[in-house]
């Protein structure tokens, strides 16, 4: 294999993985769209709208350096990296965590995704480096990354705060329905 082929294979490898990371973002942008909605606490909701902006940033500096190579954007989704619960533990978990609960959980989900997403620039930046060819990339890809990070440190050091505001919550939504089912006929005995 020449140098040229193999270069050209390459490279369309290296694209292959822009549009990986370009699925990645499309189906973040749509996640994120929908936990604005969900949200309660409002600095996580600005945190999420400030993140969703920069999420649509990162789209076009993926799709510029796509192009720049002279392929084509991919316009798909891929999976997001979240948990797999087996059937009986989701089951439990929609009967018995309250919308608070889901919340705090999906802030989890948060963190796994954004973490993700570090893992996949880290590797984009290093494969950028060692391609030589794609040095331009690096840059914008950087600037991707650090967003990222800043995410994942904006989720970690919030959590506490995000908890101590929902805590209080689910605990009355628990004690709640603890006092609901004691004092209904079928819970006291004869």
């Amino acid at each position: 294999m020449s140098k040229s082929n193999s270069m050209d294979n390459m490279t369309q490898k290296f694209v292959l993985e822009l549009n990986e990371a370009l699925a990645f973002e499309n189906a973040g942008i749509e996640r994120l769209q929908t936990r604005i909605e969900e949200i309660s606490i409002s600095e996580l909701k600005q945190q999420m709208q400030q993140h969703l902006q920069e999420s649509l940033e990162h789209q076009k500096r993926l799709q510029n350096i796509i192009t720049s190579i002279g392929e084509e954007p991919t316009q798909m989704k891929v999976g997001l990296p979240l948990p797999s619960y087996p059937d009986i533990i989701m089951k439990m978990m929609k009967n018995s965590m309250t919308k608070h609960e889901w919340e705090l959980k999906k802030a989890e989900h948060d963190l796994i995704i954004e973490n993700a997403e570090v893992a996949c620039y880290l590797m984009l930046i290093e494969k950028a480096r060692m391609m030589k060819g794609f040095l331009n990339a690096v840059e914008s890809l950087s600037l991707n990354l650090k967003d990222e990070q800043n995410m994942v440190e904006w989720i970690k050091t919030n959590s506490p705060e995000m908890l101590a505001k929902l805590w209080p919550k689910i605990q009355s939504s628990v004690v709640t329905d603890s006092d609901s089912l004691s004092s209904s006929p079928s819970s006291t005995l004869t």
